[in-house]
């Protein structure tokens, strides 16, 4: 058999550039974001939609929390799957971690197993979500990094907290005082981010006067993600109540029922 050594023809190369560029196989760099217009801002789109649910202050609102999908694919389907089989949760807030390495592939991934869901969802940043080009992919896909929405008398603040990722420059405590302004006029204020205030990471000097903003405005509840274990409880002896959320890889997830001025906190296990 007789092998051709030569210089392609132009046929040929033309051939297979229409063949590689035409594919979604194929990508230029891992460090690219190429997205479809339906996996952009996912976090505006979801919150239309949770929104457009026109649930009542009178109602009783149930919540999923989860947080720490990285790399867990195989867990992050189960959670899906078990929360499809529930008809009692309105959405799902995910406390950050969506990624492993901040990668297009990995936010794809997660996002593909995540948008099965019957429910909207809403992720904060998370540190892991933050590294590489990790920063520019979330704010394509998800949006931006500190944003709010409410619901039926309860409003949700979502915080970077990724201190060392962005340069020592979040979290932006006086954009969160901002956002806690109009405290009175909702029934709830929960603020959801990746890093707990205890964290050597959530950078020191902030974390006396986030405690101090979370008691000052009467904070319902302080959520996260980041230490991949259920975790509930006070950093100060009056203060306000944290919770972190397990990773997937823990086969759990939270529920909160929130009824009025009040909320419960289960645990499920799938």
């Amino acid at each position: 058999m007789k092998y051709c050594c030569g210089k392609p023809s132009a046929v040929m190369v033309a051939f297979f550039l229409l063949l590689f560029t035409s594919c979604d196989m194929f990508e230029y760099s891992p460090y690219e974001v190429r997205l479809q217009p339906e996996d952009r801002k996912i976090n505006e789109q979801h919150i239309a939609r949770i929104q457009n649910l026109k649930i009542s202050p009178a109602d009783t609102l149930r919540v999923a929390l989860t947080a720490d999908t990285q790399g867990f694919y195989a867990d992050n389907d189960d959670m899906v799957n078990h929360l499809n089989r529930r008809h009692d949760v309105a959405f799902v807030l995910h406390g950050g971690d969506i990624t492993d390495y901040g990668l297009l592939k990995e936010f794809g991934w997660v996002h593909r197993s995540l948008k099965r869901l019957a429910v909207p969802y809403v992720a904060v940043i998370g540190n892991h979500d933050a590294v590489g080009n990790g920063q520019q992919v979330y704010k394509a896909m998800f949006g931006e990094f500190d944003f709010t929405f409410s619901v039926a008398g309860n409003k949700f603040i979502f915080l970077n907290t990724n201190y060392l990722e962005f340069d020592q420059q979040a979290p932006d405590l006086n954009w969160l005082e901002e956002q806690l302004q109009d405290r009175e006029s909702y029934t709830n204020v929960f603020v959801v981010s990746h890093i707990p205030p205890n964290s050597p990471e959530f950078g020191a000097h902030n974390k006396e006067r986030y405690q101090h903003l979370l008691k000052k405005y009467n904070v319902s509840l302080s959520i996260h993600g980041h230490t991949h274990s259920y975790d509930y409880y006070k950093l100060e002896e009056e203060g306000i109540n944290h919770l972190n959320v397990a990773s997937t890889d823990n086969r759990e997830y939270m529920v909160m029922q929130i009824v009025g001025d009040k909320y419960q906190l289960e645990r499920i296990h799938f």
